[in-house]
């Protein structure tokens, strides 16, 4: 795997989501998934860049 803290802190997001949800019922599941999406996009932009090259 070429980028695993980034698919590991991804999976970790998703995976507390997912026992938030399920544990308190009275949330606003859209919100959550929708801040969730968010963070993701952001993680995703930020650790799955392409390095530059420097010459």
């Amino acid at each position: 795997m070429k980028y695993p803290w980034t698919a590991i802190s991804l999976t970790v997001i998703w995976l507390s989501t997912t026992y938030m949800i399920i544990k308190q019922p009275s949330l606003h599941v859209n919100q959550i998934l929708l801040i969730t999406l968010i963070g993701t996009i952001i993680i995703a932009l930020i650790g799955f860049r392409s390095p530059t090259l420097r010459k």
